[in-house]
């Protein structure tokens, strides 16, 4: 059996180590068009910056162990340019004598990747860069130090985007991001980022969002000014282009395999023909909460997705389940995690959902050094599924966004979180664990305890004569800031002091993080009144609306 692999990195190099841990016999070629046939895209920003500060480090597997340990014909400087199925062989281009050739397959692994977003008008500048590959790294580390760099300008706050934007910051570079979507990190719903922007504006970084570069004032090949959408110009020294990546499906679509916005694959990992196979970025995979194609590029799915092409087209049977979207970036002290779905991305899809957010302690209050977390878990409003969380926050967030990935790949409820068995000890976690908090009021959401209200939903109501906003917590907190319009009674005065509190009106409560207001909706319903519980409290209102406090 031959089996030829188009393409590196992660799912071409794990497709090739798995086929050869799958078949001893087998003849493994693996074409790279590049000189590295493997490397950690995702470590690039902190090789930037100097966090990585050796360059090797990235080399995570080198040719030379493919070739001893794995026995795989490596060949960069290899760059397929055409499948020929009806031969059962790919064209390759050798760049090192700019020949061609026709490799031969009896199975075909393609794994390859997706490329950077690149704004034409920025295409040839020579201090605009992409921070995609080792060789964009090499060229932004020689104008680093050859070249005065103090300003610099990135387009597009995503992943890559924000980890550039606090290592530039760590050298010390006056830093522009700009955000054509209304917010930065988009994949996130917007208030979960909202304190990730007050930590970077103290940092003194600048964020314009909902804008786009539209033109560049270029001299002599060198980007001086950016052009944005609104009328603005930014200076730069240099610019960074990190507004996402396009899939490279254009050899499957040209060999006539079946292609949507990523090539379509089957669990196995199979294209349309039978022979061949592809995984990673350039691939579309099923979504575990919906069961609908997605096209998610990240390291994980890459990997595991290479580890079944391989050991399917070298004579295996592994079968890739699907994707749920789960991601984690670290900005300065910020964790945020994102698994499944945004609040916004179950709009669009039109499920009947709702939303609880929690803001407990990482671990017990008693115990010192506890740092604050937030959890946005959405679940399904009527049988609880889950359908994705986002995770903020300094300390403990990986290990809840983790827990709750797994259980929505479990095909866990909400009213399974409730009831988890966590390990728990003071300097951890709590006895109930930010995740079966978060479990808990879901789950008494759906059964009817208690209505609840996202603080968007609130805003609407603020001029509404129909509703009254009802501010439980002390009369110190109430001074300290509350939201316009409301009245204060604390919680503990509450069934004291219904008489000044009118039945024709539905009325809204809320406390600092939604726990005694979830107390105050439960005295108001015992005692007739239509309530709802502000989810999350005061601490979500100024998530959502930072600019909005009385």
């Amino acid at each position: 059996m031959k089996i030829v692999i188009i393409g590196g990195v992660a799912a071409g190099a794990s497709a090739a180590t798995k086929a050869r841990r799958t078949n001893e016999h087998a003849q493994i070629v693996l074409l790279e068009q590049g000189e590295y046939v493997s490397f950690a895209n995702c470590g690039l920003p902190y090789y930037v910056g100097g966090t990585i500060p050796k360059r090797d480090s990235l080399l995570v597997v080198r040719e030379e162990l493919f070739r001893k340990r794995y026995n795989i014909d490596v060949r960069t400087l290899s760059q397929a340019i055409k499948i020929n199925r009806s031969k059962k062989t790919v064209t390759v281009l050798d760049k090192r004598n700019n020949t061609t050739y026709e490799e031969s397959y009896d199975k075909l692994i393609i794994a390859t990747g997706a490329r950077p977003f690149v704004l034409p008008f920025l295409k040839d500048c020579k201090n605009s860069y992409t921070c995609f590959t080792l060789y964009d790294v090499d060229g932004i580390k020689e104008t680093f130090s050859t070249t005065p760099i103090r300003k610099a300008v990135i387009i597009g706050a995503g992943y890559i985007g924000m980890e550039l934007a606090e290592q530039l910051n760590l050298l010390g570079l006056d830093c522009t991001i700009v955000e054509l979507k209304s917010s930065i990190l988009p994949q996130f719903d917007k208030e979960m980022t909202n304190p990730v922007v007050y930590t970077l504006k103290e940092k003194g970084i600048n964020i314009k969002t909902g804008v786009s570069v539209v033109d560049a004032d270029v001299s002599d090949g060198v980007a001086k000014k950016l052009k944005l959408s609104n009328g603005e110009e930014v200076e730069c020294d240099i610019v960074f282009q990190t507004a996402g990546v396009i899939p490279n499906v254009e050899l499957a679509r040209e060999a006539g395999l079946e292609v949507n916005r990523g090539i379509v694959v089957n669990s196995k990992m199979q294209t349309s023909d039978p022979d061949i196979y592809a995984a990673g970025d350039a691939v579309e995979v099923k979504s575990i909460i919906t069961g609908k194609n997605v096209w998610i590029p990240l390291a994980g799915p890459a990997n595991k997705q290479g580890r079944v092409a391989g050991c399917n087209a070298a004579g295996g049977n592994l079968e890739f389940k699907g994707v749920i979207g789960s991601s984690i970036i670290k900005v300065f002290d910020w964790a945020l995690a994102k698994v499944g779905l945004s609040e916004a991305e179950c709009k669009d899809q039109g499920l009947d959902y709702n939303v609880t957010i929690v803001h407990p302690l990482h671990h017990a209050g008693y115990y010192p050094g506890g740092k604050q977390l937030t959890i946005k878990l959405i679940f399904d409003n009527s049988n609880g599924k889950i359908y994705g969380a986002q995770v903020i926050g300094k300390e403990g967030v990986d290990k809840r966004a983790d827990v709750i990935a797994t259980a929505i790949y479990a095909g866990l409820t909400v009213f399974d979180l409730e009831n988890l068995d966590l390990v728990y000890a003071p300097p951890f976690s709590s006895a109930k664990d930010p995740v079966i908090m978060a479990g808990m009021t879901a789950s008494n959401i759906i059964r009817g305890e208690v209505k609840n209200v996202l603080p968007d939903k609130v805003f609407e109501f603020l001029e509404n004569p129909e509703y009254l906003i009802l501010d439980v917590r002390t009369p110190e907190e109430y001074e300290f800031g509350h939201i316009k319009g409301a009245i204060n009674i604390p919680v503990d005065d509450l069934r004291s002091r219904l008489n000044e509190l009118p039945k024709d009106k539905k009325i809204i409560v809320y406390c600092g993080v939604g726990f005694r207001s979830y107390h105050g909706c439960l005295i108001l319903k015992g005692s007739g009144f239509e309530c709802l519980n502000m989810s999350g409290g005061w601490t979500s209102w100024k998530m959502y609306y930072p600019d909005m406090v009385e």
